[in-house]
This record gives structure tokens, sequence and C-alpha cells, in this order.
């Protein structure tokens, strides 16, 4: 039988993963206590999203006539990790480019985590596409919360505007799979997230806009009158 959305073995997938999360969250609190060590921290998650970014697409096209014609992801989840991976690795603290990335990639990771509609595409949870996609995007979702809750990626009212440019980026690599690499979609420019929903990237442009917006009201009123909230803030960083 085909494993189904909190069916047992999701449930226990997410059980997993969030003792594993809380965990890590301790020992980075009480062990990452300068910028050097956060930054090669950064990278090191980088490099494992790389690393399951890579696993998932391999996965998704080893069967394939052609490996490398569908190897680059269409979806804002698998492009969002390629990108934050690299970014991770090797961009600077606070760059323009998280103010993009970490807001999809956290959205897209935690809706993909606990409603993962990919789930049933084998009788087997550990099927390569079906666990390298919630590997990914779990390692996603686990690198964005660190980056946001250490300081290393600084939410800020002012810099709002990142993500509409960002998203107008997605929008333009997604053209690019589709005009020039022959993908029948990309970004969900077609067809919508969810079949038989409205849920198509103009939509969830108008949603995700207005709730980082608010977001970042909320942070500037809670996180920034008291720093020491965040609670993987370390005060020697």
């Amino acid at each position: 039988m085909a494993p189904k959305i909190y069916g047992i073995e999701h449930i226990l997938y997410l059980i997993i993963c969030i003792i594993l999360m809380v965990l890590g969250f301790f020992l980075i609190k009480k062990y990452i206590n300068t910028e050097k060590k956060l930054s090669w921290l950064i990278r090191f998650l980088g490099l494992s999203l790389f690393i399951a970014i890579m696993w998932n697409r391999t996965s998704i096209n080893i069967g394939r006539e052609s490996f490398f014609a569908r190897f680059l992801p269409g979806s804002f989840c698998g492009a969002t990790s390629l990108f934050l991976a690299i970014a991770a690795m090797s961009l600077k603290k606070n760059h323009v480019f998280f103010h993009c990335l970490v807001y999809v990639g956290l959205l897209g990771g935690l809706i993909t985590i606990f409603y993962p509609d990919f789930i049933g595409q084998s009788d087997s949870f550990f099927y390569p596409m079906t666990i390298s996609g919630l590997v990914h995007h779990t390692v996603m979702v686990f690198l964005t919360i660190v980056m946001i809750f250490t300081g290393y990626v600084k939410p800020d009212l002012k810099k709002w505007y990142y993500l509409f440019l960002g998203l107008a980026m997605y929008m333009c690599y997604g053209l690019l799979l589709i005009t020039v690499l022959n993908y029948s979609d990309a970004m969900h420019i077609f067809t919508p997230l969810l079949g038989g929903t409205p849920l198509n990237w103009i939509v969830l442009g108008l949603i995700l806009l207005p709730l980082h917006l608010l977001l970042l009201m909320g942070w500037k009123l809670v996180f920034n009158k008291n720093s020491n909230v965040l609670f993987l803030k370390n005060n020697n960083l």
C-alpha cells in the first residue's frame, strides 16, 4: 500500500525531523558562538542542501531518455533549494539574495513537509523520488530557520521589495526553462500548484507578498525591540 499524507510513515518522519531540528537548535545555541563558526555552519548546511537537491534531481531524471533535458528544477521549491544552497555556500551574511530565497524556501518547504502531495507515488516511503523530495525540503526549512534566528539574515521591513524583485526573477527563470529548454511548465506559470485550485504563480504571489509584509511588520514589533528573543542568537555573535 502506498504511503499517505499523515499516514504512519509521514507522521513518524515529521516527529523524527522535529526532534532532530530541536536538537540541532540546542547544539547551535551552545556551540556556535563566533561569526566564523556561524559562517562555516551556514556553508555546511548549504552544501548539505545542495547534495539533497542533486539527489532529488538525479532520482527524478535517472530513468528518463535524456538525463539532463529536465535536470534543472522547474518548481519554486526545487529552484529555491538549488539557489539557496549555492547562495549559502558562496554569499556573505545578510546578502540581498537571501531576502527573497529565505522566505520562499521557508513557506514552500513547510507547506510541502506537512502536505507532500507526491508521497503516494510509490508503494515505498523510501522510493528515491519521495524520500529525496522530503529531505531537500526539510534541509531547506532548517537552513532558513537557522539563518533567521541566528541573525545571519535579518528581516527588515525596508527590504520588503527584494521579495517582489526575486519573484520576478523566478518568472524569468521559468520562462527560460519553457522557451529555451522546452519545459511544458515551470514556476506554475501555466498549471496550479495543486490540481483543481487557482494556485498559479499570480495567486501565489498575491498570497505571499502580503504575508511577507505582515511577517516583517510583526518581526519589527516583537523581535527588534528585544534581540534576546532570538532563541538561537548567541550573545557573542
